[in-house]
């Protein structure tokens, strides 16, 4: 008896259980990665003397991670988007080819930049802070090709062990130093080493996966021209998010001062905690979509970004609720000085619950091929970004660099959906994601304003309160009954995936 093919919305339910069953591998890595890296910032703003010298190093590191985000040249990107195409036409030794490719390109890139970077930091005279991390630039462009042929494998486990687990647990281990009696240039070394030890990991778990690779015939590789072609304007893209993920703090730091970079540092830890969620699904999400592209199933691809979307706005509304009800609570935690970063904190919140939300439809610009028009986004918002905080950061300090940031983060989101729908006829809100997001906004202002005055215990209550609120509305009205299959997939995958 014939086995009739599976319907749209089952085909769509499949690939929702790939992205979610590769998401939860990465979030699991994601939550030890934020956790590492939470208590990293904790460690070195207690116990560096003062915000003022956290701020220089937090300076240093913001200089660093912009740099490296370019030296690969975008092939990090490149490899997901054309290795995602070659192993769905079953091109083994073609995608071997755009590895190598890859890799060559950041091991040339990332010493070529770090040795400008530090170039260009001996002629400004900046902190020796500056020099001693510059190294690491070069280190973390190979680091960063080598998770991005991860990626393309869709190996999650491998790449969370390298990149989210062993690098930030390096970091923590530098951060501690000062508790030794070293000051902050020893952690800046710390920091170059955490990279080497992650490049260790890391170069070992690609060259293991890639030998399990099928050999092919009739091999069709992708030429350097091509990679590049696609790939560089990935790159300016990539150095245009770090700028718009970090100009806050380079502004801050050019025009207030490392004091206040310091006080602004940490509002931002707590604010990027949010973020887990989006991270682990656009990660597995790039190779999914590019394949969905490939295959020209537009009504699958609509299906899918619906399910995604509903799934972030669940997983990542309860995080923002607890951290925007909380601040005062959570921010017991730190040295008393940085209490007053709590007004920062509360803006940056917004913006990143509106960026992180989108990003299930954002991640289809770039994976659809459309790399100079993810560029030109990228420029258009650092430009925003950088603009806003020169404005607003001379008389509102670090709220104003929050409220530049939260702008430009909301704006960003929202011209982007725009051009999804505009080019690919693709609308990620589905009515239950909208009836969730307003009640995690009315939530969210309803607890926070009624206990704004209130003592540390109240808060804590809103706090828990509201997001139990929330998942109870989630659990009621945000399911579907596809979900019951997706997660029963999930399930059986995640079971394979961690060997169980």
């Amino acid at each position: 008896m014939p086995v009739a093919p599976p319907s749209s919305s089952e085909k769509a339910n499949a690939r929702a259980a790939e992205v979610a069953a590769g998401s939860s591998v990465v979030l699991l890595g994601n939550l030890v990665n934020r956790a590492l890296r939470f208590v990293t910032s904790w460690a070195l703003a207690n116990f560096l003397p003062s915000a003022a010298i956290y701020g220089v190093y937090e300076a240093a590191r913001t200089l660093v991670t912009i740099l490296a985000s370019f030296a690969p040249l975008g092939t990090d990107k490149g490899v997901v988007y054309f290795g995602a195409r070659q192993r769905a036409a079953g091109d083994q030794s073609g995608f071997r080819r755009t590895v190598l490719l890859t890799l060559l390109v950041a091991s040339v890139g990332g010493p070529a930049v770090a040795s400008l970077g530090a170039v260009a930091a001996w002629a400004l005279e900046l902190d020796a802070v500056f020099l001693l991390m510059m190294p690491a630039v070069a280190v973390w462009s190979v680091l960063l090709g080598a998770v991005g042929v991860l990626r393309a494998l869709k190996d999650m486990r491998a790449q969370s062990i390298a990149y989210l687990v062993v690098l930030p647990l390096g970091m923590l281990g530098a951060a501690l130093l000062p508790m030794a009696g070293f000051g902050v240039n020893e952690v800046a070394l710390g920091f170059v080493a955490a990279n080497v030890v992650a490049l260790l990991i890391a170069l070992p778990l690609t060259a293991r996966r890639l030998r399990r690779l099928p050999e092919d015939t009739g091999s069709q590789p992708v030429s350097a021209k091509s990679l590049l072609a696609y790939s560089v304007p990935e790159s300016f893209s990539s150095m245009m998010f770090r700028v718009n993920q970090w100009a806050d703090t380079l502004m801050v730091w050019l025009i207030a001062g490392t004091a206040d970079v310091g006080l602004y540092r940490a509002a931002v830890t707590l604010a990027m905690i949010g973020e887990v969620p989006a991270v682990a699904v656009n990660t597995i999400f790039q190779p999914v979509i590019a394949e969905m592209v490939q295959a020209d199933d537009p009504e699958q691809l609509r299906r899918v970004v619906r399910i995604v979307t509903r799934w972030m706005v669940m997983m990542a509304a309860p995080i923002y609720l607890g951290i925007y009800v909380g601040i005062e609570v959570l921010l017991q935690a730190w040295k008393p000085e940085y209490a007053s970063s709590a007004d920062a904190l509360a803006i940056l919140l917004w913006g990143q619950a509106a960026y992180v939300l989108a990003v299930p439809v954002t991640a289809l610009i770039p994976m659809s091929g459309r790399a100079r028009l993810n560029l030109v986004n990228a420029g258009g918002a650092a430009t925003l970004n950088v603009l806003l905080n020169a404005l607003l950061i001379p008389n509102w300090g670090i709220e104003g660099a929050a409220t530049a940031t939260g702008i430009t983060l909301a704006a960003w989101s929202a011209w982007r959906m725009v051009q999804v729908k505009v080019l690919l006829d693709v609308q990620a809100f589905s009515a239950r994601s909208l009836g969730l997001t307003a009640a995690f906004v009315v939530l969210g202002l309803g607890a926070r304003w009624s206990t704004a005055d209130a003592s540390l215990m109240v808060q804590a209550g809103a706090c828990a309160g509201s997001v139990l609120v929330f998942c109870v509305l989630a659990f009621a009205f945000g399911r579907t009954p596809g979900d019951a299959v997706v997660l029963d997939r999930v399930t059986a995958r995640l079971k394979k995936k961690l060997g169980v």
